[in-house]
């Protein structure tokens, strides 16, 4: 991820997030290091959800019988 400046607007620098050379959010410098901050927190823990193992389940599964029709 990298931080490059855009713009002044209204005595405000605003700055872009880009990820693979796409912006993916613009804002104040303090801003752009929270969104980053957050992102990297979200990243590490859908990893982190991703190596745990599945649960097993809780409820097992019932099976049901059908008794044939006798005529």
């Amino acid at each position: 991820m990298d931080v490059r400046f855009v713009c002044i607007q209204g005595g405000r620098k605003y700055y872009e997030v880009v990820i693979c050379g796409e912006q993916i959010f613009v804002g104040t410098r303090a801003e752009c290091v929270r969104f980053m901050k957050i992102h990297d927190e979200k990243v590490a823990q859908d990893l982190a959800d991703a190596a745990r193992p599945p649960r097993s389940r809780s409820v097992p599964v019932r099976t049901y019988r059908q008794a044939r029709m006798r005529a």
